[in-house]
């Protein structure tokens, strides 16, 4: 291979992710930057901050990619001093250009939903809402849902769910559930799944936010637990890399962000 450009970078990301798979409300893909340069590095992180950005021009590495996109909405103003203004400054002046694979990596299997599954030890894993017909073999949506091949206890179950996933706290409501064996999840914010997990008659729904209504509406319905929005996606940084990697790796430098948390618990 002789030079890689950033758009040979972003080609393979998406060949994994489609942009089309992203949801409604999302701003996947290119935020800004020139596709057509060649690609002197990638920096991958979950989300951007000056701070990436600084790590990312010590390093040469003029491709950032994040899962979350740093603009959701139009903006009507840049202000030099806001963080925002302060990134997106920092970027053009350093030539960076910001690439984010958000709901399109959620949406796949192999993604933010898949690796949670296959974190937690969950087997035949499949859908939970079935709103986009894919003939894809990669795609499987907004949420997942597995199972155990033998049932653990409710504690015994949480206690497993913290160690592997290095969780500061589990959440959760007071629904009558004390055995568990079928699972669903959804990395992220994923209330919207709740009527699907009830639906499918789980014995727990796990995701990364839960609203305290949310909560309490449904502890009659289904056992919902609460693991935090970076837990729940953490582990997506690696699977770019690791995707990436298997073309690149020997012909320009792909960058691990290691921050952690910026949520802090007490």
């Amino acid at each position: 291979m002789g030079k890689v450009y950033i758009k040979d970078i972003i080609s393979t990301i998406e060949n994994f992710a489609p942009l089309s798979w992203q949801e409604d409300y999302d701003n996947s893909g290119l935020t800004l930057g020139n596709t057509e340069n060649e690609c002197s590095g990638t920096y991958v992180c979950l989300d951007l901050s000056e701070e990436i950005i600084d790590n990312a021009i010590k390093s040469n590495c003029n491709l950032i990619i994040s899962h979350h996109p740093i603009l959701f909405k139009a903006i009507k103003n840049i202000d030099y001093t806001s963080t925002l203004g302060k990134i997106i400054v920092k970027s053009i002046k350093n030539d960076i250009a910001l690439y984010a694979a958000h709901t399109n990596m959620d949406n796949a299997l192999n993604g933010v939903n898949g690796i949670l599954a296959q974190k937690i030890g969950l087997v035949n894993i499949k859908p939970l809402s079935n709103d986009f017909d894919c003939e894809n073999e990669n795609w499987l949506g907004g949420g997942a849902i597995g199972e155990f091949k033998k049932p653990m206890k409710k504690e015994e179950f949480f206690i497993h769910l913290k160690k592997v996933l290095n969780l500061p706290q589990i959440r959760y409501n007071s629904a009558p559930i004390e055995q568990i064996k079928n699972v669903a999840i959804c990395g992220g914010s994923g209330s919207f799944l709740i009527p699907y997990a009830i639906k499918s008659k789980v014995d727990i729904f796990i995701t990364g936010e839960i609203k305290y209504h949310d909560l309490l509406d449904n502890d009659k319905s289904i056992l919902l637990a609460e693991i935090g929005h970076y837990e729940s996606e953490q582990f997506i940084k690696e699977r770019i890399i690791a995707i990436l990697s298997e073309k690149f790796c020997n012909f320009v430098p792909l960058i691990l962000d290691n921050s952690s948390n910026r949520v802090k618990y007490f």
